[in-house]
């Protein structure tokens, strides 16, 4: 086909074109291929709201985790393979004691202003947050961190399961972090065990146990 003739079937009408038995064939065969397009897109819009429903936080404004912002007292177990930590103290505005208990031994901490300050012969002296947490990040402990992981969880009873894939960039792990809770006993049990064994291979269990008590009811730090 010559360059005028191209011309003359740019210039043809829709009408014409339809006469056309090789013209009506490619305008149906691009109506379908539009139509098929259109099918996927909504097919995909639809799961992805699917998943969204299924995905969005269970947590009710009648949980006590609700209830968890600047004003209560804690206790924390930490459990990593056979060694166990323990944490307990209280939380008001953004001041908090923190007292590290390991092997019957004590250390006392407070934070102010986020600055952390460790107790000795009566002084709080400035020291750092890794002093505080040697053995666990306090990402793990923080409740605000916790809600976040809820956020992005799957409910099952009193179980929600996160999966590392949407806490770790990049990750294509398959696995979960799990959290349980007793509304009752107002306890947060954190498995971490999946998550830490990403880096360390030699992690067999880190569980996060944290119980809160007198929840909006502190006035004071004082013991």
């Amino acid at each position: 086909m010559n360059n005028e003739e191209e011309k003359k079937k740019e210039k043809l009408t829709l009408r014409e074109r339809l006469k056309d038995k090789r013209e009506r064939a490619k305008i149906e065969l691009m109506l379908y291929a539009v139509f098929f397009v259109g099918l996927i897109i909504f097919a995909r819009i639809l799961g992805s709201n699917s998943n969204y429903v299924e995905d969005t936080n269970n947590i009710t404004e009648e949980s006590f985790i609700s209830t968890l912002e600047d004003n209560f007292e804690y206790y924390t177990i930490v459990t990593i393979n056979d060694n166990t930590y323990e944490y307990y103290g209280k939380v008001l505005g953004n001041n908090s004691t923190i007292n590290l208990k390991v092997d019957n031994q004590i250390k006392s901490y407070y934070l102010m202003n986020k600055k952390y300050y460790v107790q000795e012969e009566g002084n709080y002296i400035l020291t750092e947050e890794e002093e505080v947490y040697p053995y666990i990040n306090n990402r793990y402990l923080n409740i605000d961190n916790i809600k976040n992981y809820l956020e992005l969880s799957t409910k099952d009873n009193d179980t929600y399961k996160v999966k590392l894939s949407d806490i770790v960039l990049d990750s294509n792990s398959s696995e979960y972090l799990t959290i349980y809770i007793n509304e009752g006993d107002k306890n947060i049990v954190i498995d971490y065990t999946e998550l830490f064994k990403l880096t360390d291979i030699t992690i067999d269990k880190v569980l996060v146990n944290i119980t809160y008590n007198n929840i909006g009811n502190l006035i004071s730090l004082e013991e």
